[in-house]
């Protein structure tokens, strides 16, 4: 069931990643057609199986969904402050680092057990509820939806972190897949067609 997931996730990725290629050619940096590449070159190397760890119940944890999630979502986020009228380069950096601080605090819980992952796992949310206090605060009217985008998109993924078995294990890695799957469809694909809408 879990192949099905990864291939799935292949083929949607790289249908995307065509999809976006030819459709933004030209037009500066290419962010809708990187974050699906990097995505697609994620699930390739889910399917493969090679970088798994194993959580406490002895359930696989694709852990370099993370790492993968630290480059796409930095792409992501010079789209977003685009969106978002934010032209500080100091901003911007800022937004980014706390993303891959998010990103890398997420690996970290990820692959330990114990206090140690909630304490990286408290790390990543308090970094996460920075940056998105930071995207909140500013009010463009044009660019509302990205709020709603983040609060529905974006702050689902730790809810299930926190209930796969990289957290607490009610639900196995397939059903995690799954729902990572539905919503690196939302966040990368469905958010970058909304960019060109």
């Amino acid at each position: 069931m879990i192949d099905l997931i990864f291939i799935a996730g292949m083929v949607i990725f790289a249908v995307s990643s065509l999809y976006f290629f030819f459709k933004n050619r030209g037009s500066g940096i290419n962010t809708g057609f990187l974050v699906s590449f990097v995505t697609l070159g994620s699930y390739v190397l889910f399917w493969e199986g090679s970088f798994v760890a194993e959580s406490a119940g002895g359930q696989p944890i694709f852990w370099t969904r993370w790492l993968f999630y630290a480059l796409s979502c930095s792409l992501l986020m010079l789209e977003i402050s685009r969106v978002k009228g934010i032209t500080s380069t100091g901003k911007v950096a800022e937004l980014i680092f706390l993303n891959v601080l998010v990103m890398t605090a997420g690996f970290l819980a990820a692959i330990t057990f114990g206090v140690v992952k909630w304490l990286f796992f408290i790390l990543s949310s308090i970094a996460y509820l920075i940056l998105v206090a930071n995207l909140f605060s500013i009010n463009e009217a044009k660019s509302n939806w990205v709020n709603a985008y983040i609060l529905f998109g974006w702050s689902v993924f730790p809810i299930v972190f926190f209930l796969a078995p990289t957290g607490i294990e009610v639900f196995g890695a397939a059903l995690a897949m799954g729902f990572y799957l539905i919503l690196d469809i939302y966040t990368k694909i469905i958010f970058n067609l909304q960019l060109k809408a």
